[in-house]
């Protein structure tokens, strides 16, 4: 055959080839089409926004949207135990002594008006549930199902309390019925996390009940989330570079966490603590937790190359709201025991929850909060506080051979031990006798401290741990870096309103044990001596930034190089270990895993702490200040 005969007939062939491939695309595409009709959604996230496209069938007035978080699959509840516990077998011991379980829903969308949280148990369960724990404590009888209305949904975590170990969560979502305008849905969720991931359905009621019409789900992103400007510092010391680039990460993980639901009691807090195995802002109720972050925020704008980056009044804003919490649970009750302090803490334990009214934590509430809000706003309402809280205080150290420490609320009862931690409380009398020049602040402060330092000084300079008021009895002193470091600070508070006394004496006995004490690396222990004990011999993510400010002030007030040295090795490990993903969440904090990550709960799981982020940045611009005086004496 010739060539151009052999190309006709493969043309031909050709021409069929795609006459057949034609026929078969129109008719296949024909079902394909009729196919397509099926429910389509369509979900995209677009900043911290979640858009939701679906395309509704004929004839439907309504229908339900629901959303489920990643973060509850699976839920995480009050009694697990981390398998990295030492004391794991004394912990499910404690928790087994009682039959009821706290569950930890979570909601990291912005609850819309009218939308509901929903949670599905395995089984049918019977017994009762309390929902919105610390603040609600009405019981209800289990149901398969139970509903939750908007208004007590809080962002991040939530309490659910059941009568029963043995009852289990199988589901918890939150849901919206919407009317039908247009067959095509369009809507935007206001998301509250960086990384949010999980699914969206449509549920419609048909002739047999609802029935799910469509369901999307979104994975979590393989996108790493890092703070790659700030991993390239690393290992740069303390160049100013690196100092404003961490500064910023420490102010942007301050604003993630404070509770911005205006439905929740403690609106405008800080959750103290961020849990990462459960991806989980945690605990908005321990108040006095963020306080610290105050000052920080108020001091970094001071400075040009952060106020640069921010609008500096929406973050006086943010910082005022704080402060207006605060002045709302301020004890005012007539002849009340704690009458002027802060509520300041709801106890969380495996029973349930407790308020607790601080009367000398209130003293820290003032320091880092109140006192640069009344500075940098001017609102006498938070130096009238101030005042009432010394006048009563006066009145209230009058009744007692010493101080306690706490006042239950709810039993109306002060605690019964006292801990060696009231020993910063003259931060607030000092902070308001430098702004008012009153000398009732120092004369107040000063029985206080007269009449705990007979129960808590040793003559090395440590307080006892606590004393019991029952038993008319210390017990010595536990060297936990954090608490020495309360005790730390009221001493240098001390000496500011009485300078060059036996208050500084004993600062300097407390700082150089620590300074003799400072791991090469320049952090501390959680016991600042443990040297071998597993349980306390790591080092402490929230004394060590702690004690570098401390080491800053110490300086401060005495020129003394070493503790200069100290509190920049104990900076530089703080910045070395800043957090820088892949959680975004977690980013610009320093994460710890103790006994006392989560104080009460969650021990031995990773987690940041508000006051440890506040502590860190407020060390930064201890050194920022400091290398701007040099400065300008060249």
């Amino acid at each position: 055959m010739k060539r151009t005969e052999k190309t006709n007939l493969n043309n031909k062939i050709s021409v069929a080839k795609l006459l057949m491939i034609l026929v078969l695309t129109l008719h296949f595409g024909f079902l394909s089409a009729q196919v397509t009709e099926k429910p389509t959604l369509k979900l995209k996230i677009q900043d911290k926004t979640l858009l939701v496209e679906a395309m509704l069938p004929d004839n439907v007035r309504q229908f339900e949207l629901r959303i489920e978080s990643s973060r509850n699959k699976p839920m995480s509840r009050f009694s697990t135990v981390s398998q990295i516990d030492p004391d794991s077998l004394i912990r499910k011991k404690l928790y087994n002594k009682t039959d009821h379980e706290t569950w930890f829903p979570v909601v990291d969308i912005r609850p819309e008006q009218g939308m509901e949280g929903v949670c599905v148990f395995k089984g049918n369960p019977t017994g009762t549930y309390t929902f919105g724990g610390p603040y609600y404590d009405d019981t209800h009888k289990l149901k398969k199902q139970i509903i939750f209305p908007s208004g007590r949904l809080e962002h991040w975590e939530n309490s659910l309390r059941v009568s029963s170990k043995q009852i289990e969560v199988e589901n918890f979502y939150l849901r919206k019925t919407y009317p039908v305008l247009l067959k095509e849905f369009r809507h935007e969720i206001e998301l509250i996390s960086e990384d949010w991931s999980g699914s969206v359905s449509i549920f419609i009621d048909g002739k047999d009940g609802q029935y799910e019409f469509a369901r999307k789900t979104i994975s979590p992103e393989n996108t790493e989330w890092k703070h790659y400007e700030l991993e390239q510092l690393r290992g740069e010391g303390l160049s100013k570079k690196r100092l404003i680039t961490s500064l910023e990460a420490v102010i942007d993980n301050g604003l993630r966490r404070q509770n911005l639901n205006p439905d929740s009691p403690t609106y405008g807090s800080f959750f103290t603590f961020y849990d990462l195995d459960a991806r989980l802002h945690r605990s908005s109720y321990w108040l006095w937790g963020g306080s610290p972050i105050v000052k920080m925020v108020l001091d970094a704008i001071k400075v040009p190359e952060i106020a640069s980056k921010y609008d500096t009044q929406e973050l006086i804003q943010r910082m005022d709201e704080v402060g207006k919490l605060y002045l709302k649970y301020q004890v005012r009750e007539e002849n009340h025991p704690s009458r002027g302090s802060f509520l300041v803490i709801w106890l969380r334990s495996p029973n349930g929850y407790e308020k607790w009214v601080g009367t000398s934590d209130s003293g820290i509430m003032f320091k880092w909060a109140l006192a640069p809000l009344f500075e940098t706003t001017g609102n006498s309402a938070y130096l009238e506080a101030a005042n009432f809280w010394n006048t009563e205080k006066g009145k209230l150290i009058e009744r007692h051979e010493i101080l306690p420490h706490n006042y239950l609320y709810d039993i109306n009862e002060f605690h019964k031990n006292i801990l060696d931690e009231t020993g910063w409380d003259p931060e607030g009398h000092s902070v308001f006798y430098r702004i008012t020049g009153d000398e009732s602040f120092k004369e107040v402060s000063k029985r206080y401290m007269d009449k705990h330092m007979r129960k808590f000084q040793n003559d090395n300079g440590l307080w006892n741990r606590s004393w019991s008021l029952e038993k008319n009895k210390a017990v010595p002193p536990l060297k936990m870096t954090r608490g020495t470091g309360w005790t730390m600070e009221g001493m240098l508070a001390m000496n500011e309103m009485f300078p060059d006394s036996i208050y500084l004496d004993y600062a300097l006995k407390i700082g150089n044990q620590l300074v003799d004490n400072q791991n090469p690396d320049g952090s501390w222990n959680f016991v600042f001596d443990s040297r071998e004990d597993p349980r306390t011999a790591i080092p402490t993510d929230k004394g060590t930034p702690l004690w570098s400010l401390l080491m800053y002030r110490l300086y401060e007030t005495t020129n003394n190089s070493k503790y200069l040295q100290s509190a920049r090795k104990a900076l530089i490990w703080c910045l070395e270990n800043q957090y820088l993903g892949p959680d975004p969440e977690a980013i610009g904090s320093i994460v710890g895993r103790t006994n006392a990550s989560m104080v009460g709960y969650r021990f031995y799981y990773d987690a940041t702490c508000a006051y440890s982020t506040g502590f860190f940045g407020l060390a930064i611009l201890k050194e920022l200040e400091l290398r701007e005086k040099e400065l300008n004496k060249n």
